[in-house]
């Protein structure tokens, strides 16, 4: 019966292009992606990408409902999420904090409801890839052109790169994505001068990486670097021996030339100093504290979205899971992070269905971005992350899209 539905979904979903062709939609939704992340970091122009975010999520759900396609559990879960914050009400202690988040998160949810619905009607993840790279090599080009990288990139200076954003960790963040787009394209483009192209992005956003002086947009940037090996290459360790020794090789010198320089030569190297990161830890240890009490005493409700910051003096506690947790207790954490676990779940019974080459190593690359993403959760607040969501909606939908597709082809070949 679960499998008939499926069949139906899909079948629904392949006649969208009698309404409107899919290529359209993609096309929309790539405009929109690049002008989420550049144009809305511009005073005075968030509120347009706002409206045309509105516009677009209408769109969408017309044809939605008229071709009455499913919803990804995932956004189930997330809506779920922002019901049970709506609970959490009762125990809020600033409530512009709370009705602030919970406007933006209701904005978010539109987001993921059209990025996994555009990109479940496709099949297709280069769309959303393409449109997150596009996006950060503007944000990045706007920091050289400024000189931001000149000054980034010197030990002497205090400055960091922060482009469009306003905020190095947040630039950082979105240079983090553009590498993380090029290893995706790296498995779908065979030619070396594909390859060599994709390269020098990577090298040169690494580049960029090191002059916001973010730390852990650095060490996301290796961590994400060597997921992506394992996930995607390591199978080929005995296949290809001599190959894969190389690769390792080549790796692992570009890793440690790049850790020496940074020590060395660059703001990012003297940030990484034990003076520096004494008096981060402390802080952030504070913060980690605090939030525990707010779990404490408030376990089940939490203290309401957006409060933690009403507890502690504007400060936010520069961790997602303590942030989830004490703004909306244990419930709200294991709805939030069930996302995370729905979506590791369905990628590992797509592996486990396919013998598709590159099928699998877009898994791989999911996986290692998801486990990046779940490592620099520890050092900041990823809930209203425009760009984190972006992401993991268009895995939600490649992926659903795709287990159908899959289910579908068994359930023809046992009839």
């Amino acid at each position: 019966m679960h499998e008939k539905a499926i069949e139906n979904s899909v079948a629904n979903v392949d006649d969208v292009d009698k309404v409107l062709p899919r290529t359209t939609w993609e096309w929309l939704l790539l405009f929109f992606i690049v002008g989420l992340v550049t144009v809305s970091n511009i005073p005075g122009w968030s509120r347009l990408m706002v409206l045309c975010g509105l516009l677009v999520s209408w769109m969408f759900l017309i044809y939605f409902l008229h071709l009455r396609l499913k919803l990804q559990p995932e956004i189930i879960i997330y809506l779920a999420w922002i019901a049970w914050s709506i609970i959490g009400a009762i125990k809020v202690q600033d409530l512009s904090y709370y009705l602030g988040q919970l406007q933006t998160l209701t904005q978010m949810l539109g987001l993921i409801f059209v990025v996994a619905g555009i990109t479940a009607l496709r099949r297709n993840l280069s769309t959303v890839m393409l449109a997150v790279a596009i996006g950060g090599i503007i944000v990045a080009l706007y920091s050289y052109y400024h000189g931001e990288f000149q000054i980034g990139s010197q030990i002497e200076q205090s400055e960091r790169a922060t482009g469009l954003t306003g905020n190095p960790n947040l630039f950082s963040y979105h240079v983090l994505f553009v590498i993380i787009a090029s290893c995706y394209f790296w498995g779908l483009k065979s030619s070396l001068l594909s390859r060599a192209c994709l390269m020098v992005v990577v090298v040169l956003s690494v580049l960029m990486n090191i002059a916001s002086g973010s730390r852990t947009g650095y060490i996301a940037a290796m961590a994400f670097l060597i997921l992506w090996f394992l996930f995607c290459h390591s199978k080929r360790l005995f296949k290809k021996p001599l190959l894969t020794l190389s690769a390792v090789f080549i790796l692992a010198w570009g890793l440690h030339y790049s850790a020496d320089y940074v020590m060395s030569n660059t703001l990012l190297g003297e940030r990484f100093q034990y003076r520096h990161l004494e008096r981060g830890s402390s802080l952030r240890l504070q913060f980690y504290i605090d939030g525990f009490h707010m779990i404490r005493y408030n376990p089940i409700l939490g203290v309401g979205l957006n409060n933690y910051r009403a507890h502690t003096g504007l400060f936010y506690s520069h961790s997602d899971y303590i942030e989830v947790a004490a703004n909306t207790g244990v419930v709200g954490f294991v709805l939030y992070f069930s996302i995370y676990v729905v979506l590791w779940r369905r990628l590992n019974r797509i592996r486990r269905r396919t013998t598709c080459a590159q099928l699998l190593y877009i898994i791989g690359v999911l996986k290692a971005a998801i486990t990046t993403i779940l490592l620099w959760n520890f050092s900041t607040v990823n809930i209203t992350s425009k760009l984190t969501w972006l992401f993991l909606a268009g895995a939600i939908g490649y992926s659903w899209s795709i287990e159908h597709k899959l289910l579908s082809r068994r359930e023809n070949l046992t009839n």
